[in-house]
């Protein structure tokens, strides 16, 4: 009787022993995951970019990039787009921004991409109406944090008496070690 205790503690102190270390690989490979990115604002607007200078993609990029992939880039043409600014890279996969850029409009998509370099998820964080100024949408990204804060227009009221109001919404992201964007 004694040995099945002994042999039953044994099998017990073994298991629990392992599902720790299991537990502590798994945390440290969470944590090599662990995104970090700089404080960064991210809008578009009008006057920080020259039109005639902008570097277009091409289309071998725009495959690359896999932006066929980006539901909100559907109807502009690959002429429209253009390289963005990397901000994260490393061996587990990269986070960049791509714009659109357009006579009437500049939009910029955040995208996440994994170690093998397949698209993992976009988020449109920067937009400025240049023509009829409707909305705008401007972002901020701290840590593992990504705030998105978009401004609607509305205009109105006579010749005599314009008026102009907004209302603004925030929307809070968290960046996941799998590089996807959830809603916080």
């Amino acid at each position: 009787m004694k040995k099945i205790y002994l042999f039953s503690f044994i099998l017990f102190t073994t298991l629990v022993s392992c599902q720790k270390k299991e537990g502590k690989v798994l945390q440290a490979q969470l944590d090599t995951l662990s995104i970090n990115l700089s404080g960064i604002s991210l809008s578009s607007q009008v006057d920080s970019i020259d039109l005639t200078k902008v570097s277009r993609l091409t289309r071998k990029e725009y495959n690359d990039l896999q932006l066929f992939k980006v539901k909100g880039l559907g109807g502009y043409e690959v002429s429209d787009l253009s390289m963005g600014q990397v901000l994260f890279s490393n061996n587990n996969g990269k986070i960049l921004t791509v714009q659109v850029i357009t006579d009437g409009e500049i939009t910029e998509f955040l995208l996440s991409y994994d170690k093998n370099g397949d698209l993992q998820d976009d988020l449109l964080v920067a937009y400025e109406d240049m023509v009829e100024y409707y909305s705008e949408i401007s972002s901020k990204i701290r840590s593992k944090e990504i705030v998105v804060q978009t401004i609607n227009y509305t205009y109105g009221g006579d010749e005599d008496n314009q008026s102009e109001t907004s209302d603004t919404a925030f929307v809070k992201y968290q960046i996941t070690p799998d590089f996807k964007f959830v809603m916080d």
